[in-house]
């Protein structure tokens, strides 16, 4: 009986001790940062253009991709009667480490129709959590500078 006693003492100690282990790999439940320094909100630009996207992503643990999402922002009436074709890009890159720096440029089409865009950045880490930012930007032509 005593054998069977320690047995048992000894399985639910082993249990205990694994089960400290496992918690000093916690899951990751924190979202990535996303800081943009370019483009800014509200920031206007012409076809043709190019946009300089420059941001800092980082993570507690570990990065895994972003993704830059343009597209027209001024509801789906279609009663302008500007030229142009609604503009839409994106664009998915692969992030490694903590921090990570990202330096692109964005071709504006020449054809894209004149109005505001919604800019979105989208970041996620290994643990699959996700985090966004959302700028609007302005596609003019250059006799409506502001």
């Amino acid at each position: 009986m005593k054998k069977l006693l320690f047995f048992a003492f000894l399985m639910i100690s082993m249990g205990l001790i694994f089960q400290a282990c496992s918690d000093d790999n916690e899951v990751d439940t924190e979202k990535p940062v996303i800081e943009i320094n370019d483009p800014l909100d509200g920031q206007h630009f012409h076809p043709g253009d190019e946009i300089h996207f420059d941001a800092e992503f980082s993570d507690n643990v570990e990065l895994n991709q972003f993704k830059i999402d343009i597209h027209w922002g001024e509801g789906h009436d279609h009663k302008s009667s500007q030229n142009g074709e609604e503009w839409t890009y994106e664009y998915i890159g692969e992030l490694s480490g903590r921090n990570q720096h990202v330096h692109m440029h964005i071709d504006i089409p020449e054809n894209a129709k004149h109005g505001e865009y919604h800019f979105l950045v989208y970041c996620t880490d290994k643990a699959g959590n996700e985090s966004w930012v959302a700028l609007d930007i302005h596609i003019e032509d250059h006799d409506h500078d502001h």
